[in-house]
């Protein structure tokens, strides 16, 4: 039975040598030329394992490979990843990206065809035998403990991904910062678990609003921030406002308490690839959003 597989790596030779090797087993193949486009490679080709070079253009193979995982079409396709030295195979294992092996140049073609093959008919195999530790494992490593979203480091790394994919392929990216009115207050009157409980059931309230492509998470103690890809600002200052409106009008009934919460919303937004620094944009952001904090709360500012 043949089977699919993806390569990417800026070492031509190594590319062309593996896909002769797989190809004359029958098996297809399917390569990326660079790290920004592995994911939605993978994504469309459905690949039973993927060949990531450890150092990519665009985007390094560890933080393509971080991307896929937290994807759930490719969150158990086998990665192997092939290191050129001896100094990437050791950030290859201290990234500790679940479900993956590393082979260090120079390569044995026989040795990547078996590592190929053992990938691709033992990875449904992991993925039910080891699912708890492995993704539980991946879990604590990208989730906030609390609201149980992304947390902030993650956040910055899928924020530099997606702002490079904006820059090559000329699309709109914004983010939003979104920050719990008088969090402090709720915290002092009602006690600091109920202050939690208003932050869990937010985070909920804005995942459930969001396309399957945008990304929201923890950002700091009481904000979230979400990353809206192919949204240009006219889009993400509607969607600011119906976060503004659906939190204004929830009932957030905690401990008997039926409390009144309001949200602040900072934009910024980017039309046709121009990111030149996704850190500036996440800035303009959080200019806007403390002009809503300063201007009376419970309202949107753009950036």
């Amino acid at each position: 039975m043949a089977g699919k597989f993806l390569i990417a790596s800026n070492n031509r030779a190594t590319v062309n040598a593996l896909k002769k090797a797989l190809q004359a087993e029958r098996h297809r193949v399917v390569t990326a030329p660079n790290g920004l486009v592995v994911v939605d490679t993978a994504l469309d080709s459905k690949p039973n394992a993927i060949f990531l070079g450890v150092a990519l253009r665009g985007l390094s193979g560890l933080d393509a490979a971080r991307a896929l995982r937290s994807l759930a079409p490719t969150a158990n396709v086998p990665i192997i990843f092939l290191a050129q030295n001896r100094a990437e195979a050791k950030q290859a294992a201290h990234a500790r990206v679940p479900l993956t092996d590393c082979l260090i140049a120079p390569f044995d073609l026989a040795e990547v065809k078996t590592h190929a093959l053992a990938g691709w008919h033992t990875g449904e195999h992991i993925a039910a035998v080891r699912p708890a530790r492995t993704e539980n494992d991946w879990l604590l490593a990208i989730l906030d403990p609390l609201t149980r979203l992304y947390h902030r480091r993650y956040l910055l790394h899928r924020l530099a991904y997606e702002a490079k994919r904006s820059a090559r392929y000329k699309t709109s990216l914004a983010v939003l910062l979104v920050d719990v009115d008088n969090l402090k207050a709720i915290n002092r009157a009602h006690g600091i678990l109920t202050g939690d409980s208003v932050l869990i059931e937010t985070g909920q309230l804005l995942l459930a609003m969001l396309r399957r492509a945008e990304i929201v998470g923890r950002n700091e103690t009481q904000d979230f921030m979400i990353i809206a890809p192919q949204t240009n600002l006219s889009g993400a200052r509607d969607l600011a406002r119906r976060i503004r409106q659906t939190i204004g009008a929830h009932h957030f009934v905690l401990k008997e308490l039926d409390l009144h919460v309001t949200v602040s919303v900072g934009v910024a937004a980017t039309s046709g690839g121009d990111v030149a620094d996704n850190l500036a944009l996440l800035g303009r952001a959080q200019v806007a959003l403390t002009r809503a904090k300063r201007r009376g709360k419970d309202r949107v500012e753009v950036g």
